[in-house]
């Protein structure tokens, strides 16, 4: 087979540490579209998945893992998700190795004193340095690109299940979930314990909408399946995202696949996401502007035109791109082996 030529099917070992279980449903629900994509597309899959167990042996048993598995030879890919999972999948010499970065890998971990963690600058630099020694990286956004400091990393964002996350009647929506038909709610789809989050700002972004005469319920979605959040989000009159610092929010994605206004910081690639819709707004972390944009949000009676505005980002279309970044790592793995 020619360096260039697309085989008939690709052999990929997957390396995470996040992926939707029974316990953890909502951990890692960007990894499992992309490994159905591949395997509806006729390529074999294989998961690295290390339990539950302090995170030294997490990373130390998946890098054996990966040793052991890639020595008969038959993978062609070793694709590993987020910093030190990365590390792991590169923790061979048979097969090409992608590592693909998430956000705080590269960007950092702020903590809840607004500074970068010392973990995270370590985990950072070793992030860089595998962008340099994979034979293909991928980046959620331009900004991370930029951190990389390397210029052949690929910008690949998430795809977005249209076919889960997809307009549903608000009224049909709400009566699922019990809700009021009568009221305004607002969706916060993230775990209000993590401070980057900046769940504090979202509840002083709704006392300041509140004090606008608006009165509406702030509603978290934290730890649900991807089933139940779609309904979440179609319920809701707008999501919020009051955000400290993002790679490519996820939440952001599928709630403009669901037609729903999202009222966001300008973090990470939201702008270029949600900044042509109307109804949506990309706001500085301020209570009173975030409060603004949810006025107009609220306001904004009809479904929006997300779903049309990112038809790009739908899964089949990011696998042509990611079958793509396999070529050239496997041409790059050839000519350095």
């Amino acid at each position: 087979m020619a360096i260039g030529d697309a085989p008939q099917s690709y052999k990929i070992l997957m390396v995470t540490g996040i992926y939707p279980t029974a316990r953890k449903p909502h951990c890692g629900t960007f990894i499992k579209p992309l490994v159905d994509a591949l395997r509806a597309e006729g390529h074999q899959v294989d998961l690295i998945h290390p339990g539950p167990a302090p995170a030294p042996v997490r990373y130390l048993w998946a890098a054996v893992l990966v040793f052991l598995k890639t020595l008969s030879g038959r993978y062609d890919i070793v694709h590993g998700h987020y910093g030190l999972w990365c590390l792991a999948a590169r923790m061979q010499w048979r097969a090409a190795t992608v590592a693909a970065f998430l956000g705080d890998d590269l960007l950092g971990t702020i903590t809840t004193r607004g500074r970068y963690s010392k973990k995270s600058r370590l985990v950072a630099r070793i992030s860089r340095w595998l962008c340099r020694v994979s034979d293909a990286a991928t980046v959620k956004s331009e900004q991370m690109k930029l951190a990389s400091g390397e210029q052949r990393v690929v910008v690949i964002p998430d795809g977005v299940d249209f076919g889960l996350f997809r307009p549903i009647p608000r009224e049909e929506a709400r009566h699922v979930l019990g809700w009021e038909s009568d009221k305004y709610y607002v969706l916060f789809a993230n775990n209000p314990s993590i401070p980057v989050k900046n769940f504090a700002l979202a509840r002083q972004a709704m006392c300041r909408l509140a004090a606008r005469g608006i009165q509406a319920e702030l509603v978290v979605a934290s730890g649900l399946p991807q089933s139940a959040v779609v309904y979440h989000m179609n319920a809701s009159n707008a999501l919020l995202l009051p955000s400290l610092a993002e790679g490519t929010p996820n939440v952001v994605k599928e709630a403009m696949a669901c037609n729903v206004p999202v009222v966001a910081t300008d973090v990470g690639d939201v702008a270029q996401v949600i900044g042509r819709t109307p109804g949506c707004s990309v706001c500085p972390p301020d209570a009173d502007a975030l409060a603004a944009g949810l006025e107009n949000a609220l306001r904004h009676t009809e479904p929006t035109s997300g779903r049309a505005d990112i038809a790009h980002l739908e899964s089949s279309v990011v696998l042509t791109r990611v079958l793509e970044l396999y070529q050239q790592a496997l041409a790059r793995h050839r000519i350095v082996v």
